[in-house]
């Protein structure tokens, strides 16, 4: 392999310009072995394997992906895949992501925000706008599978609902519309079961959760549930023990059903309701009773991570501060189930008061 180098015409040394003394005494035969030791060299690779980055990507922790996304398309690529979340699940690295839709009436229609949570920058928690996700119609379905959210139906005018179906890229905030349902539904109830998506109904209930891979929803006058194995359906009247205490903003955790009871009849502003003995009580714990000025009929529970998460306002004249609060749980053989708070911080100001419509945690 010859190396031809272009070079003035100018020079010495018997007509080779550019060369040193004790370069024209050298053996040929040292420059053809030099040259073939180069040549022995594996390549070098121009750009680093996906494989590579996937597998150094899975060890970092989530909050740090938006910075990484910056370096180049490659990282890009692969912190948007599939692989990723498979590679992050098997590593048992995934982490809870938590989403709520929040409104200011009648200013502006519902919008995606975010709950930061980055501890490694010591960064506290606040809530961000997700410029990239277009407002949300009022009164939207919403259910979340891995890191996808699911938006069903809602409404976009007076007494105008619509059939439209689209989701949401937890990883990359991007949304794609997929098939339009057969008919237009609004405030529909929505449940994941077993990785199936089940809507009923539109219009008419207050909410609903899963239980025992059953579909429980609360009525302004009854409570019904859906078994989707046999397709069957169940109905209590008013006054039934589920009913005594199930108020609008609650959630499940580990089967268990978790409620705001805004008159504390029990004691507490939080009651358990186990489907197992069909029995309510009320949690307990150190700061349960300090929670700030909240509206309890208006906030929101969430399932983070199996630590109950709850969202609410305290209206401060000029300013509104929407507070999280997020609670570990521990259950004893016996007893009541104990909150223990590790944090209760306002995590969003704002002049106009708002509106939580809902919130969820995605995984990945």
């Amino acid at each position: 392999m010859a190396i031809i180098s272009e070079t003035s015409d100018d020079g010495s040394h018997g007509g080779v310009p550019n060369k040193k003394p004790e370069e024209l005494h050298k053996n040929p035969k040292e420059d053809d072995h030099q040259e073939e030791e180069v040549e022995n060299h594996p390549p070098i690779p121009r750009q680093i394997p996906q494989a590579l980055i996937r597998r150094t990507v899975a060890l970092i922790k989530r909050c740090h992906y938006p910075s990484l996304s910056l370096l180049s398309k490659a990282f890009r690529i692969v912190i948007s895949s599939p692989e990723l979340h498979q590679t992050r699940s098997s590593l048992n690295l995934t982490e809870p992501v938590l989403y709520a839709l929040i409104g200011f009436p009648p200013h502006s229609f519902p919008n995606w925000f975010i709950l930061n949570h980055n501890i490694t920058r010591n960064i506290p928690l606040r809530l961000s706008a997700i410029g990239s996700l277009p407002p949300m119609n009022p009164g939207s379905a919403v259910v979340t599978i891995g890191y996808k959210m699911y938006v069903i139906g809602g409404l976009i005018g007076p007494n105008n609902p619509v059939k439209t179906v689209f989701v949401i890229d937890c990883r990359v905030h991007t949304c794609n519309y997929l098939p339009t349902m057969h008919r237009a539904r609004y405030r529909a109830v929505a449940e994941v079961i077993n990785g199936k998506i089940y809507v009923i109904g539109g219009g008419g209930f207050v909410t609903s959760v899963v239980m025992q891979n059953k579909i429980y929803i609360l009525d302004a006058t009854c409570g019904l549930v859906y078994d989707p194995i046999d397709g069957t359906w169940e109905s209590g009247e008013l006054g039934t023990t589920l009913k005594s205490y199930w108020y609008k903003p609650c959630c499940v955790i580990e089967d268990l059903l978790y409620s705001f009871d805004p008159y504390c009849l029990q004691g507490s502003p939080i009651n358990v309701y186990d489907p197992n003995v069909m029995v309510w009580t009320p949690m307990m714990g150190t700061g349960i009773r300090a929670f700030p000025d909240l509206d309890y009929f208006e906030c929101k529970m969430a399932n983070f991570g199996g630590k109950l998460m709850v969202f609410g306002a305290t209206y401060n004249n000029p300013v509104t501060d929407t507070w999280c609060i997020e609670m570990a749980l521990i259950k004893g053989e016996t007893g009541p189930i104990l909150g223990m708070i590790n944090s209760m911080v306002p995590v969003l100001r704002s002049v106009y008061s708002p509106y939580i419509d809902l919130c969820r945690s995605v995984t990945f």
